[in-house]
């Protein structure tokens, strides 16, 4: 058998702990665990270290549009437009499943598998696929600032942008600006803490060269997740 490096025993208890290390996968890490101290160690670290992060972090209450959606999807199935899964009820499944794990993902995925640091942000977030993988981390350090880390690019948009919004509980989408498909960037806009007031996701959509022509989400959603917030926050 190939001997693991550090690193990946830390990815792999790490996501043990998550939970998003499952089935068979699961199965083998602890038969593995069972006959390798180093790795039950690495363990036993994430769980002192993630667990008790779960406790901190807020549940997010539906919308009231999403029990509207409900009823209306019994009362008579619809076809919706590109626009329609804003208000679905399966887009805010999405949002809300994991918004634990997003909390404690991003202290996996930002600080290299290692241990944690004391400078805690504002809010995070971990934007990832319909899929459940991670796209964009991110996060507010301070206030009028958000730093987006690219976890896995995107290679080619072909003549289109992305546009980041920050979902309300209540209300329409807000535009937070284009953002790059390949790198890593910061956001600074006037009247940003205005604009994440009551936010409980980030999104990012698929658009036209420049950002939406109306103000408004016009394409696919390519990744989002749900906002956990800091003690500073």
């Amino acid at each position: 058998m190939k001997r693991l490096s550090p690193d990946i025993k830390h990815a792999l208890a790490a996501g043990y702990v998550l939970g998003t290390l499952r089935g068979r996968a699961r199965s083998r890490f602890d038969a593995m665990a069972a006959t390798d101290g180093e790795l039950a160690r690495f363990r036993e670290q994430w769980e002192a270290f993630l667990v008790p992060l779960a406790g901190r972090v807020a549940p997010v209450a539906p919308p009231s549009r999403v029990w509207r959606a409900i009823e209306a999807r019994i009362a008579r199935p619809r076809e919706r437009g590109a626009t329609g899964i804003w208000s679905s009820l399966a887009f805010w499944r999405w949002i809300g499943a994991g918004l634990a794990a997003a909390a404690v993902a991003l202290l996996v995925l930002s600080f290299g598998l290692r241990a944690p640091v004391s400078t805690e942000p504002l809010l995070v977030a971990v934007l990832a696929t319909p899929e459940q993988v991670p796209r964009i981390v991110v996060e507010q350090p301070r206030e009028g600032l958000l730093r987006l880390r690219m976890v896995k690019p995107w290679p080619s948009m072909q003549g289109r942008d992305l546009e980041l919004w920050v979902i309300p509980q209540e209300g329409k989408p807000r535009s937070l600006g284009v953002v790059p498909a390949d790198r890593d960037a910061e956001v600074r806009l006037a009247g940003l803490e205005v604009k994440l007031q009551g936010g409980v996701a980030f999104a990012v959509s698929s658009e036209p060269a420049g950002g939406s022509p109306t103000g408004q989400p016009t394409g696919k959603v390519l990744c989002s997740g749900a906002i956990a917030r800091g003690r500073r926050a």
